[in-house]
């Protein structure tokens, strides 16, 4: 039923979508809540060199839904959102995170199946919905001809370092940078997390007679940033604290300031980021408490990955979307350790920006064939 509603759209706009033939091709960028997949996107969007529109996408309470069964729907999006998704159609849309796909999939029946779709991340749904998906170790997809498994989640290598804030580049060296995440089940960064976090940061910059830069980031919830609060209180060594949403954001500052970092464990974003910085990094554990879904899940991965056979049916219920992907950080961390990108020097930079290129090269080629 869905199918059909998205197949009469089509009729009415392939005026439109004829005009275009003779313009470069196009790309659409929707965007969700969390800010870490919708950098992604458009770090992607910016990297491919095509003319791309970015989609602020809202969502009801219909988001719930699995993605199986809202498959290509716009059901899930607000009236406002609903306005954006619009002929002419893009060659190629460009999406992150479980609400999106539904969306692209509407996209693309609407467009005539015309539309490449580029997924970042993990999907939540069937492998097959999408013509590539840019993805790393941590969600643990299955080896398919339209993925591409990258060390680093995709991000532009920052700017050289060189400009540091005065009031920054006065403290005393080694300066040492805590980037904290948030929870992002089944890690945990609650108050006690948070406080033995800045502990052992505090510990590292007294034994080293440096200081410490402490970032927080949209996800750190209100009882973290509490207990950051209160142990830095308690610092005898100097130091400065950026919360996200309070005054200006320092992070930008803090990665060129520093000479060393510490990153909680549920941000591979941050790690990569500041991997890319060229000084070492350092992975904090946090504590893990898997909820009654995720032990369900974990157990059957445990016991399908005793035999190759079993292990091959469980990736193929992984890419029909029958069974969600677990994020598994230390899969990601343990990439970057065996391959030295977290000791500092240029190989975080340098691969990063390879895998980045590498993939907007393949979306532009999407884009030419969706032209074709």
């Amino acid at each position: 039923m869905i199918y059909r509603r998205a197949r009469r759209r089509p009729r009415a706009t392939d005026h439109a979508g004829a005009t275009a033939v003779a313009e470069p091709p196009r790309a659409w960028a929707l965007l969700g809540r969390r800010a870490g997949d919708n950098r992604q996107v458009l770090t992607l969007a910016e990297a491919m060199g095509l003319t791309f529109e970015a989609k602020p996408l809202r969502f009801n309470p219909g988001r719930a839904l699995p993605t199986l069964l809202q498959r290509g729907s716009l059901h899930t999006l607000t009236l406002d959102s609903r306005a954006l998704i619009a002929p002419p159609w893009p060659d190629v849309v460009i999406a992150s995170g479980k609400r999106t796909a539904p969306v692209a999939l509407w996209i693309r029946m609407a467009s005539g199946r015309r539309t490449k779709l580029v997924h970042v991340g993990r999907p939540w749904a069937p492998l097959s919905w999408f013509d590539l998906v840019v993805t790393t170790a941590q969600y643990g997809l299955p080896d398919r001809p339209n993925v591409i498994r990258n060390a680093l989640p995709l991000a532009h290598p920052p700017a050289a370092a060189g400009a540091i804030p005065p009031d920054l580049a006065a403290l005393p060296a080694p300066r040492l940078a805590l980037l904290a995440g948030g929870s992002s089940r089944p890690l945990i960064l609650d108050a006690a997390a948070a406080r033995r976090f800045v502990e052992a940061g505090l510990a590292r910059a007294e034994a080293s007679g440096g200081a410490l830069l402490v970032a927080t980031s949209p996800r750190t919830g209100a009882g973290a940033v509490r207990a950051i609060r209160e142990t830095l209180g308690r610092a005898q060594v100097p130091h400065r604290l950026s919360v996200f949403g309070e005054g200006d954001n320092a992070y930008r500052g803090f990665l060129a300031a520093a000479d060393a970092f510490l990153v909680t464990e549920d941000s591979a974003a941050m790690a990569a980021e500041a991997a890319m910085t060229g000084r070492p990094v350092a992975i904090h554990p946090l504590p893990r408490r898997p909820d009654a879904w995720m032990r369900i899940v974990l157990g059957c991965r445990a016991a399908m990955g005793v035999t190759p056979w079993t292990r091959r049916l469980f990736d193929a219920l992984v890419a029909w979307g029958a069974v969600t992907s677990i994020r598994d950080i230390g899969a990601f961390a343990g990439v970057m350790a065996r391959e030295g990108l977290l000791d500092g020097g240029p190989a975080a930079r340098d691969r990063g920006a390879q895998e980045l290129a590498a993939a907007a090269a393949a979306v532009r080629r999407l884009a030419d064939a969706a032209r074709t």
